[in-house]
């Protein structure tokens, strides 16, 4: 695909934005641990409809108990959170999670980076969570969610792991694939049509600085973490005022959802 791309790009950029964008909508999906498989076969499973899509709902718990909503990040799954889940209902919580469109057991389509975001934004009312534990894109899923609808609260947010510019994945993409700037631009375009965002505003120290209806936020990341370093998270953690920053040490990008530190961090700011 690389050199299919470095060769068309000289004939066609916006074939060549077309191809990368529809490369960037169609996750890959990683085989699950057996204690994550495990985790799910102990939820109560439902199946809802959304656009062209079955979205798949996990639920630990009682139902009378507050929520806690569980947000993975593009190529995650529900079952990502498995180490947390029983710390959770332990702690009383009613425990909700999904595959967002396109992931996990939902049903395969296109999708974008930000449809899932929508697709919470349905289930919002129903849900109400107080508190939302969202991971690597989730983070930005949560708070596109909170941004868009000043009218939802929320007390707690745990952001185990956070982008930062979203132009940092585009120029990620297109160094890898040998990109060169009018095909590049192209994609631009692509994006921010799907988005109704300019590129540059497509931020999440940006989106955070905005939000007034988040009462607390501590945002977890690892100082070794290769897939999204953590100068990033220090930057939307200084433009968040309501956030705390916790760094941790020698924890990649997914095994620091598995560490005993951030199971201790969760009770350490949950009721």
């Amino acid at each position: 695909m690389k050199l299919l791309i470095q060769i068309l790009q000289l004939f066609s950029p916006k074939l060549v934005s077309r191809i990368t964008y529809n490369f960037m909508s169609n996750p890959r999906i990683r085989k699950l641990r057996d204690s994550e498989e495990n985790i799910l076969s102990e939820s109560n499973m439902e199946k809802i409809a959304y656009k062209n899509f079955q979205i798949q709902k996990y639920q630990w718990g009682n139902q009378n108990h507050k929520t806690a909503l569980l947000i993975h990040g593009w190529e995650g799954q529900a079952a990502n959170f498995a180490a947390i889940v029983d710390v959770l209902v332990q702690k009383k919580y009613n425990v909700v999670a999904f595959d967002a469109p396109a992931h996990g057991k939902s049903s395969k389509s296109k999708t974008n980076m930000f449809e899932f975001a929508e697709f919470l934004e349905t289930q919002f009312p129903i849900l109400n969570p107080s508190l939302i534990i969202s991971h690597s894109f989730g983070s930005v899923n949560t708070a596109t969610i909170f941004r868009n609808n000043p009218e939802f609260k929320l007390d707690m947010w745990i952001m185990v792991t956070t982008p930062h510019r979203f132009l940092t994945r585009v120029n990620e993409i297109s160094n890898h694939f040998g990109i060169k700037n009018k095909a590049k631009t192209e994609l631009i375009k692509h994006i921010q049509n799907d988005t109704n965002e300019n590129i540059n505003q497509l931020d999440m120290a940006i989106y955070c600085q905005e939000l007034s209806n988040v009462r607390k936020s501590v945002i977890v990341h690892s100082k070794t973490d290769r897939v999204l370093p953590i100068k990033g998270a220090r930057e939307v953690a200084n433009a968040f005022e309501k956030s705390e920053l916790i760094e941790l040490d020698n924890l990649g990008h997914y095994s620091i959802l598995w560490s005993d530190e951030l199971s201790k961090i969760v009770i350490q700011n949950i009721k």
